[in-house]
């Protein structure tokens, strides 16, 4: 599903305060086979996924000094998702990722554009990742086929806000 798509049922129903579940986040990712979609034509990361395994992964460095002690000092951080769920054949993230291309492929044909965010306050993130398949089906004989794919952030994230599409008319 295209984030306008989802995003358009999304927002109405999304409170701006309160807690959060996982399945309040929007993830979606650049599934284009040229990799220079729209945001809004981007696909949402939702069905037959359980979990996003959201994560930031802070790099640091310990240091002492003489006049100040032990300190630690943070140095950078990587944004990563960990998504599991079931196998979903026609959803365009699930094909996208179960592609020869993506499973197979390395350096930059494997890295896409995403965004992150709380359809509530519609902040989150946007960046580059790269995309890992760690399985692509497994499972036994009766079970649900279970995938693993692992996005690792390229660099530092963006602050993003997602703003609806306005469909212009001509007339």
């Amino acid at each position: 599903m295209k984030l306008s798509t989802y995003m358009t049922a999304a927002a109405a129903a999304a409170a701006s305060t309160g807690e959060r579940t996982g399945r309040q986040m929007v993830l979606a990712l650049d599934c284009s086979e040229d990799g220079a979609a729209s945001v809004a034509d981007y696909a949402v990361v939702a069905n037959h996924v359980e979990k996003y395994g959201a994560s930031l992964n802070p790099k640091t460095a310990d240091k002492s000094y003489i006049g100040e002690g032990d300190s630690t000092l943070k140095m950078s951080t990587q944004r990563t998702f960990d998504i599991t769920g079931q196998l979903l054949r026609g959803d365009e993230f699930h094909d996208f990722v179960n592609s020869h291309a993506i499973k197979f492929g390395v350096g930059t044909v494997v890295q896409r554009s995403y965004v992150y965010f709380d359809p509530g306050t519609l902040g989150g993130e946007k960046g580059i990742v790269t995309v890992i398949v760690n399985k692509d089906g497994d499972a036994a004989a009766s079970d649900p086929a279970d995938i693993d794919v692992r996005l690792a952030a390229c660099g530092m994230p963006e602050e993003y806000t997602y703003t609806p599409t306005v469909a212009s008319s001509n007339g």
